[in-house]
């Protein structure tokens, strides 16, 4: 009897569909979406097709949707029965579980481990401020007054060190926790964003930063000054002249560089944001590559520990007489610089750091704009200083 009412069932209209949900590269995420008496929820159960590269992909996709018409066999036969497909998934889902989600959706799609990380520690600090009533939580349940105690919590909140978080710390995990209340609203987990119902002020907004970074002449310094370790040495200087991240050419391999005729060109996918970079080396940057090996293979920077590295560049801008707090990182501030003084555009600028938004390298505009300022204020200030003299 209950076969007759499933087949009934299907002839009609299914409840119950199987849908996909487009993630970055080509991912997809798997959820069911389910129509009874006039109310539409939504189920993700956490499964995942990949794009087809090989046989491999293609068995593995085809045991995950099995996987997934399971469930959605078992949801139908739970309608016929009379018993309630899993409840609504506004309803249900905990803030937890959302969150756990949230990070893996994150990681199929290719964010960086850096995002990943963020999405721990901003967990990590709603937990501090929930107690246990963080297990128990439901998404429906966060409200715009719990927003506003967590950017209190977090403006209050010290790092593992004890110091009081930064204000870009605070941004940056509040701009996370954003993210994934407006994914949950595509989800349909939740209807608003909480986050869409405080006022201006009392969003945490990106705090005015400086970047440290070197002038020509300071940059030349460097190179004419000896340093401890050859390859810090070399590494740095060929971030000052490509923009590349620590992370990055840390982990360059030969393979990731190819030589045609006198043109050398850069090819990697960026370990921070997962975003393809190509650009051309300039002759500047190829004097600071190793001697190539002649298996072509390996790193191409074998670079100690990030703590060994920090310490070596610190000692040798000290002896290079650069009074300034000179990091890895600054190398890439540098190249900015010197890209922009230079005459190169934002938009290309923004390109060639690998930057998502070119929001994030008008900060390097400023600094530009502030030394072309100067330089007109001290022409005019010789010039009335000539003038006195004569």
């Amino acid at each position: 009897m209950v076969q007759n009412k499933f087949k009934n069932l299907l002839k009609a209209k299914e409840p119950v569909r199987i849908r996909l949900k487009a993630l970055c590269h080509g991912n997809f995420s798997i959820y069911l979406d389910t129509y009874v008496n006039g109310v539409r929820t939504y189920e993700f159960l956490r499964l995942y097709l990949r794009p087809v590269m090989s046989d491999d992909d293609r068995r593995l996709n085809r045991e995950t949707m099995r996987v997934a018409q399971a469930i959605k066999t078992q949801r139908l036969l739970d309608l016929i029965a009379g018993r309630d497909v899993v409840g609504s998934e506004q309803n249900r889902t905990l803030l937890t579980d959302y969150m756990a989600r949230y990070k893996e959706d994150c990681r199929r799609s290719h964010r960086g481990d850096s995002y990943l990380k963020s999405i721990d520690n901003m967990g990590n600090y709603l937990r501090t401020l929930l107690g246990r009533r963080m297990a128990t939580l439901r998404m429906k349940d966060v409200d715009a007054q719990l927003v506003r105690d967590f950017v209190d919590h977090l403006r209050q909140a010290a790092t593992k060190t004890g110091q009081q978080l930064s204000a870009v710390s605070v941004y940056h995990y509040f701009s996370v926790f954003r993210a994934m209340m407006g994914e949950a609203v595509k989800d349909r987990v939740i209807s608003i964003n909480p986050v869409d119902e405080l006022k201006k002020g009392e969003v945490p907004v990106r705090p005015e930063t400086t970047r440290d970074y070197l002038d020509v002449a300071e940059v030349a310094r460097l190179a004419d000054s000896p340093c401890s370790k050859d390859v810090v040495k070399r590494a740095f200087m060929f971030c000052c002249f490509t923009g590349l991240r620590y992370s990055d050419v840390s982990r360059l391999c030969w393979t990731d560089i190819s030589r045609s005729g006198g043109t050398w060109r850069l090819t990697l996918i960026m370990q921070k944001t997962q975003e393809p970079l190509h650009a051309k080396l300039s002759q500047e940057a190829v004097k600071w590559l190793p001697p190539h090996p002649a298996d072509s293979g390996g790193l191409v920077f074998a670079l100690p520990s990030k703590t060994s590295v920090s310490r070596i560049i610190r000692q040798w801008a000290q002896k290079a007489g650069i009074r300034k707090t000179v990091t890895f990182h600054t190398s890439r501030h540098s190249y900015a610089t010197m890209a922009l003084t230079a005459g190169a555009d934002l938009y290309t600028v923004s390109k060639l750091l690998g930057h998502r938004s070119i929001t994030t390298t008008t900060v390097y505009a400023a600094v530009v704009d502030a030394r072309r300022d100067a330089a007109t204020d001290g022409v005019s200030k010789l010039f009335q200083k000539h003038r006195k003299i004569r």
